[in-house]
């Protein structure tokens, strides 16, 4: 189902249905569940804009990022 509607002053009006699946659409899951009461259309469309991120890393890349040796953040034992 969609449906298309231009206004006088050329904005296009979309109505579509989405179907996102568990373990695939997980962060689109978690966007639209924790969007603010009226906000669901801007953050919806700043997803189709510039993609959405997982809101935290891998904790493997994580990892990585802070491992450091003692002379590195120069301490000395």
């Amino acid at each position: 189902m969609s449906a298309l509607i231009e206004r006088e002053n050329g904005t296009l009006v979309v109505t579509v249905r989405l179907t996102l699946k568990p373990g695939r659409d997980d962060v689109l899951i978690n966007l639209v569940r924790s969007a603010p009461a009226r906000m669901l259309a801007p953050l919806i469309r700043e997803a189709m804009r510039s993609g959405v991120k997982p809101q935290f890393e891998p904790v493997e890349q994580v990892d990585q990022v802070y491992q450091l040796e003692l002379p590195d953040i120069s301490l000395d034992l």
